[in-house]
């Protein structure tokens, strides 16, 4: 095993495709825990704020919408929604990131891919048999199988976390709409 991995990474522009696969992977995993743990958070808060307003006419202090009311000198449905739009930018920090790592990592697995298929067939000589490049080529098809393992996740861990975006925002507009027909 360990002898087809550094035929793997003699080629330098496999090590660049592997290592840039390799980071991507780190920071999707990173970049997935930490929103999904805020969101998490932000959502359990926005929730009990909710549940203040239903129970009382006092719009509770623990909401992320009145610390940003709290600055406005009139509170309408334009302030609100400003408010809520502000809130939406901010819990979908990341989640660009995730998508663009989803929809480049097959394309950079592939390239990978094409350049180590170029080399297996440069370094062919005049008679090749299918036992001389079949392993070069296998070889090169790692870096588009890491590409996919990459992307699954983001883009998985992409669709899980603008659902939990798109929950905050109902929340958010719930707790709008119960303070305004007060």
């Amino acid at each position: 095993m360990l002898p087809e991995i550094y035929k793997i990474l003699s080629n330098p522009i496999n090590v660049i495709v592997l290592g840039w696969l390799g980071i991507y992977l780190f920071f999707v995993f990173f970049v997935f825990f930490y929103k999904f743990f805020s969101l998490f958070i932000w959502i359990k808060k926005e929730e009990d704020a909710l549940n203040s307003i239903i129970m009382s006419d006092v719009f509770p202090m623990n909401s992320s919408l009145y610390s940003c009311l709290e600055k406005s000198a009139k509170i309408n449905k334009y302030t609100f929604d400003a408010c809520i739009e502000g809130a939406k930018k901010k819990a979908n920090k990341g989640l660009i990131f995730l998508g663009i790592v989803a929809s480049t990592s097959p394309f950079i697995g592939l390239f990978g891919t094409v350049v180590g298929i170029l080399s297996a067939f440069s370094s062919m000589q005049s008679v090749t048999t299918l036992n001389m490049i079949a392993p070069a080529i296998a070889d090169a098809l790692v870096a588009t199988a890491l590409g996919i393992i990459v992307a699954v996740p983001a883009y998985s861990f992409h669709q899980i976390l603008s659902k939990k975006v798109e929950d905050l925002i109902i929340i958010l507009k719930m707790q709008r709409d119960m303070y305004l027909s007060k």
